[in-house]
């Protein structure tokens, strides 16, 4: 479990949000939306064990990420997986360097069994023999879901994504969020920033979310559906 005690974030001066007190379990998925600015981004890195929060702590398994052991930060990030909103310039690198960096982070997977996996994750996501390509040629949406897979690839306990949906774009929100269910169903957890629910998600349940500072959050039941 992933909780945050009275959490507070300053950015640029000012107050972006404080007093957040946020618990996710394993296994639920959880999309956390809100304007442009409102610091999602930070959020999720405030929650991963990137950037102490200016208030507050974040707990993982009953253990502080920001007030103790310096270790249990670098452990919880090695089992998470990150999606970033945006994709620094890579230079030369190809898709395949992607999943060859995953796997020397997932403990050394075997070039045998990444090659296998890395087949078998790009054709998920729609990117089936994109493994020369370079990443730097990559649309937004193509950039998203080779991070994903890449990310998949070292089997991560956490899954941070950060405008996932918004960049892939709407014709692959059902393919992803039937990926995120099966990853939710291994008893992973995820973690989703977007501006807005994805519509089709919207469509499906109504509910306004819970709010917490600037934020919404919706918790989705196994069938991809916001609960209440």
């Amino acid at each position: 479990m992933i909780e945050a005690f009275r959490v507070g974030a300053v950015s640029r001066g000012g107050t972006l949000w404080d007093g957040l007190d946020l618990a996710f379990d394993d296994g639920e998925v959880c999309v956390v939306t809100g304007p442009p600015a409102s610091g999602k981004t930070l959020l999720l890195r405030i929650l991963r064990g990137d950037r102490r929060p200016d208030a507050g702590d974040v707990v993982v398994g009953g253990e502080s990420l920001y007030r103790g052991n310096a270790g249990v930060a670098r452990a919880f990030q090695a089992s998470s997986g990150v999606v970033p909103e945006e994709f620094p310039s890579s230079g030369g690198d190809t898709v395949r360097d992607r999943f060859r960096l995953s796997s020397v982070a997932g403990d050394g997977i075997s070039a045998k069994e990444r090659r296998r996996r890395e087949e078998e994750l790009l054709s998920m996501v729609g990117m089936q023999d994109a493994q020369g390509s370079r990443f730097s040629s990559l649309s937004i949406s193509e950039k998203a879901r080779v991070s994903l897979a890449a990310e998949l690839l070292r089997g991560p306990k956490v899954l941070f994504a950060d405008m996932l949906f918004h960049n892939a774009g709407g014709e692959w929100t059902d393919m992803l969020g039937g990926l995120i269910r099966a990853l939710a169903k291994e008893g992973k957890t995820v973690l989703l920033a977007e501006r807005a629910m994805p519509e089709r998600w919207r469509l499906r349940e109504p509910g306004e979310g819970i709010v917490k500072g600037p934020f919404r959050l919706f918790r989705l039941t196994s069938k991809g559906e916001a609960s209440r």
